[in-house]
């Protein structure tokens, strides 16, 4: 079993931050008194989310971000040294996150179990989508697939009734977060007990955990769905959109002087909050009517006048002219080798800023580490050399089959 050059003080007092979980990739993490190295092992081609939607140059919106903070490694794991090399590294390490199906890491030679007879005190997460077992585990699957299977798509339905995907990556983000909260109760858990351990994280079971309300809300309607309270939602204004949440009967008050309505605060039909509940539709009618009279200006100065929790609608363009954001450190602007423009960052809450990265800050190119993690583990130059050769590993990302296997 090999241990990393240099070593130093092993000790959770670090950070780790969480990848999406799509299938096809592995990291590897060794904890530092710093915070976590990240190396992200990565096939000669690169990473397939690295050509997700748009893309510039061998980055994507998707890699830019999240493979922030990571030093990749371009190993080839269909030759018999690429596995053998991987075995290595991971051996030396206290963390192993992959999101392959069920299957392949143990094809692979890099399954829990042989890893565990090498380093027994590991920790190593599995990412799927429907689990490591039973009648769904081969399935393919995506942030997608596993938003309609697990019906968080029916929740979000058009005026046809028709359900609707959402136009953003949830789920794949939610279960990273999910895995890095069940390995960092294993990081303490090991600190304390000294033992390693196996996490299965399912996207599937990350979106049913996403949803537990909802779905625990569906029970107690037994099929008959209600909203929460009355007024509630999105508005059309004269000019634009403003979302509102009223829920208590003294905010629905205020909300009625807001509108210049309050004949309606003492409506039996609307006074409180079950009867607003009962005859939603009329009084949503009523409401949404009234918006249309006055621009978002007029109506979030009204609404913030009587304290009534609301926003404006705001488009990313909107968002991203807000300084405060930047001020806050809830984003920091970054430059990007491959990208003309600084790129918006938002920043993990509590965590460092991406100002904060130093040299790994930026997204790296594929294989762009594997020389220098290699020579971390012993190797000389020759032999890096002749490794990036045979085609075993790469430096930079890899169009054509290597000239010699």
């Amino acid at each position: 079993m090999t241990t990393p050059r240099n070593p130093c003080r092993w000790t959770a007092c670090g950070w780790l931050t969480s990848p999406p979980a799509s299938p096809g990739r592995t990291w590897a993490c060794c904890w530092r008194t710093r915070g976590a190295d990240v190396v992200k092992l990565e096939p000669p081609e690169g990473d397939w989310s690295r050509v997700l939607g748009c893309s510039i140059d061998e980055f994507s919106p998707f890699s830019v971000y999240y493979n922030r903070g990571k030093r990749s490694l371009a190993i080839d794991l269909k030759s018999a040294a690429g596995r053998a090399l991987a075995l290595e590294i991971a051996c030396s390490c206290d963390i192993v996150i992959e999101s392959f199906r069920p299957g392949v890491m143990k094809r692979l030679g890099l399954d829990h179990e042989t890893l565990r007879r090498h380093k027994p005190g590991l920790i190593y997460l599995s990412m799927s989508g429907f689990g490591q077992d039973g009648p769904d585990a081969q399935l393919p699957a995506t942030d997608t697939v596993i938003r309609g299977y697990s019906g968080l798509m029916s929740l979000n339905k058009d005026a046809q009734g028709a359900p609707q995907r959402f136009p953003s990556i949830i789920i794949d983000v939610v279960s990273g977060l999910y895995g890095f909260q069940a390995v960092m109760g294993a990081v303490v858990a090991k600190l304390r007990y000294g033992r390693g351990a196996y996490i299965d994280c399912s996207l599937l079971q990350s979106a049913l955990a996403l949803q537990a309300p909802s779905i625990v809300k569906h029970r107690f309607e037994k099929g008959q769905p209600t909203v929460m309270y009355v007024p509630l939602g999105v508005l059309a204004t004269q000019d634009a959109h403003v979302s509102i949440s009223v829920n208590r009967d003294e905010h629905f008050t205020a909300f009625c002087r807001a509108i210049e309505r309050p004949e309606l605060a003492d409506d039996p039909a609307y006074s409180t909050l079950a009867a607003r509940i009962t005859n939603e539709k009329p009084l949503m009618a009523l409401i949404r009517d009234e918006f249309r009279r006055r621009t978002t200006d007029e109506w979030v100065a009204r609404l913030q006048a009587e304290g009534i929790l609301h926003a404006r609608i705001r488009t990313y363009d909107e968002l991203l002219a807000d300084p405060e954001l930047q001020r806050a450190g809830m984003l920091d602007w970054l430059l990007h080798t491959a990208v003309a423009e600084p790129l918006p960052i938002p920043n993990i809450p509590a965590g460092p800023r991406a100002t904060a990265y130093g040299v790994l800050r930026e997204c790296p190119r594929v294989g762009q580490h594997t020389a220098e993690i290699l020579t971390g583990f012993g190797w000389s130059a020759d032999r890096v050399a002749e490794a990036v050769r045979q085609g075993v590993v790469t430096t930079q990302r890899r169009t054509r089959a290597p000239s010699s296997s």
